[in-house]
């Protein structure tokens, strides 16, 4: 006898398999990353797909079977309808959502990540979002999903020698934080910081209360230290 399962789960991706079936890729609260199949879900009047459509938050039932989960219920909660609507957000979410793909890996809860991807759903579909401060959500958001992954950023000291950072330095990718002008010197690569103190303030914020600043710093150290990720695909 199998059994059922129910967890709430931000639908990420989905994929078409044979003629009216789907796997849907979903983050959930309890089991983490999942890939469930939805059977006949592609059919006219089907209510899982009326309650499972892309970017939205659903609580799903599935059974696990030998190679596969099915999907058997699902109760939408949220569709984030605004964001959807707008070019912008839209783009904002399927490139969050590739990088959540392309960095999560296997089936294991994490609480923090499931908020992280739900609460960041909620705070892009409540307001419109400046071109400028899209990008910047983006690198909060992929900063955080990194820190929660074990990539947390090492911006109190060098990274190299463990001295302290005052002021301007470089942000070295491949030693994963950032480093004095000694260290530099010997190993001129990295993106140059006037102010480490920005990029501290930047991720020590508030998701709900990312600002306004430039984003072309945060966008180069982000898409840096990527390529360095052993999980990440590399194709941002």
């Amino acid at each position: 006898m199998f059994t059922h399962y129910y967890t709430e789960g931000v639908i990420l991706a989905k994929r078409a398999v044979k003629d009216a079936d789907e796997i849907i890729t979903v983050y959930t609260r309890d089991f983490g990353k999942l890939d469930l199949i939805g059977k006949s879900i592609k059919k006219n009047g089907s209510k899982l797909k009326m309650n499972t459509s892309l970017f939205s938050l659903a609580e799903v039932g599935f059974i696990q079977g030998k190679s596969c989960n099915t999907l058997t219920d699902a109760r939408l909660i949220s569709n984030f309808k605004n964001a959807k609507k707008d070019l912008g957000r839209l783009s904002l979410l399927y490139r969050m959502s590739e990088t959540i793909l392309s960095l999560v890996h296997g089936e294991e809860k994490d609480e923090n990540i499931f908020l992280l991807i739900s609460q960041s759903l909620r705070k892009i579909d409540g307001f419109k979002i400046s071109k400028n401060k899209l990008k910047l959500f983006y690198c909060f958001f992929s900063f955080n999903l990194l820190y929660f992954l074990g990539y947390k950023l090492y911006i109190e000291e060098c990274a190299s020698c463990g001295s302290k950072v005052e002021s301007s330095c470089y942000f070295n990718p491949r030693e994963g934080g950032v480093v004095c002008k000694d260290c530099f010197s010997k190993e001129p690569a990295g993106i140059y910081l006037e102010e480490v103190d920005s990029l501290r303030r930047f991720l020590e914020n508030d998701i709900r209360s990312v600002k306004e600043q430039d984003s072309k710093v945060f966008v180069d150290i982000l898409e840096n230290y990527l390529n360095y990720i052993p999980e990440n695909s590399g194709k941002q």
